[in-house]
């Protein structure tokens, strides 16, 4: 978001942007890959399709490989691509992938790290797969904030077997709060609601600070009403860390609308790198954006503890304005 009278004032934080089309995932007909050469042999197929579909911005070729949040945000990205006329792809890969298959679900979660032409990621991008008949279909794929040192990820519990245990949405035994509860809480922190209890539940992360942040920062040109919810449409997973918390991962849909203070200078509200919202708006802008969030819900103790979501991966669907 940018806003101009008669000269530039403050811009949105660029974790808020809307994301060009995302290295995710792909199909395979075979059981979750459970070894090393299994899942290298799986994210080189992803990356074959993925690259294919972004090259082409092709719906179509997305959908083969992606679900939930995941092709809901890169459809909308490659609208907005179209709309911006842009054209550019950058072939990718993945690089020191490790994989988590979850005892008795249908679905799993890799690390990797994202590798471009000249550079690698210095944080891991989190890809959660589900079944879907005989496919696999990425459903997450937040990216670890950076500089998040990596000592502070949380590691995921296994079994001799080397499997993940899956934690229930309404699983609260022994932890300080249920998936299901943390979704709806943190959707509420995200916009500044929720009372000092709430908010108190959650450590700082790049997310809310940066909302909070931009809040005060375009209050003087504009005024914001905004909300937000657990997307219900796309499903939230979480498994068991080897601290007895969770890693638990959702859907946050949020709305924001700005209505510009109209006054004797000319002021004007933009959304940055979005082909939904092209323009400049002198009265108001209102757009929707689905939010992908992992964080580690901490276990149940005697002292406090605190929430802290460690990566995200978001996207624009839908504005408007005038």
């Amino acid at each position: 978001m940018a806003l101009a009278g008669c000269s530039a004032l403050p811009g949105i934080a660029p974790e808020e942007r809307a994301p060009t089309a995302s290295p995710t995932a792909t199909p395979a007909t075979s059981p979750a890959p459970g070894t090393p050469e299994g899942i290298t042999a799986f994210l080189a197929g992803y990356v074959k399709r993925n690259n294919a579909a972004n090259k082409a911005m092709s719906a179509r070729l997305l959908a083969g490989y992606e679900g939930g949040s995941s092709l809901a945000i890169d459809k909308a990205a490659y609208v907005s691509q179209r709309k911006l006329g842009d054209r550019s792809h950058q072939p990718f890969g993945y690089a020191r992938p490790t994989v988590w298959p979850v005892k008795g679900a249908d679905w799993f979660v890799t690390t990797a790290y994202w590798k471009g032409e000249s550079e690698t990621a210095k944080e891991p991008t989190y890809l959660l797969f589900a079944r879907d008949g005989e496919s696999w279909r990425q459903m997450y794929a937040p990216d670890v904030f950076s500089d998040t040192p990596a000592g502070e990820l949380p590691e995921i519990a296994k079994d001799a077997s080397g499997a993940a245990a899956e934690v229930a949405q309404a699983d609260a035994a022994g932890l300080l709060i249920s998936p299901a509860a943390f979704a709806r809480s943190y959707a509420a922190h995200l916009v500044g609601k929720g009372g000092k209890a709430s908010r108190s539940r959650f450590a700082a992360d790049r997310l809310t600070t940066g909302a909070a942040a931009t809040r005060v920062k375009m209050d003087p040109y504009a005024e914001l009403r905004e909300s937000a919810r657990p997307a219900a449409a796309y499903p939230s997973y979480a498994l068991r860390t080897a601290d007895g918390g969770a890693l638990a991962f959702t859907t946050v849909e949020r709305t924001r609308r700005y209505d510009v203070r109209q006054g004797p200078q000319r002021t004007y509200v933009q959304q940055k790198n979005s082909g939904f919202l092209p323009g400049k708006y002198y009265t108001f802008m209102k757009f929707t954006e689905l939010i992908q969030v992992v964080a580690h819900i901490p276990p149940r103790t005697a002292g406090p503890g605190q929430v802290k979501v460690i990566g995200s991966y978001s996207g624009i669907t839908s504005g408007s304005g005038r």
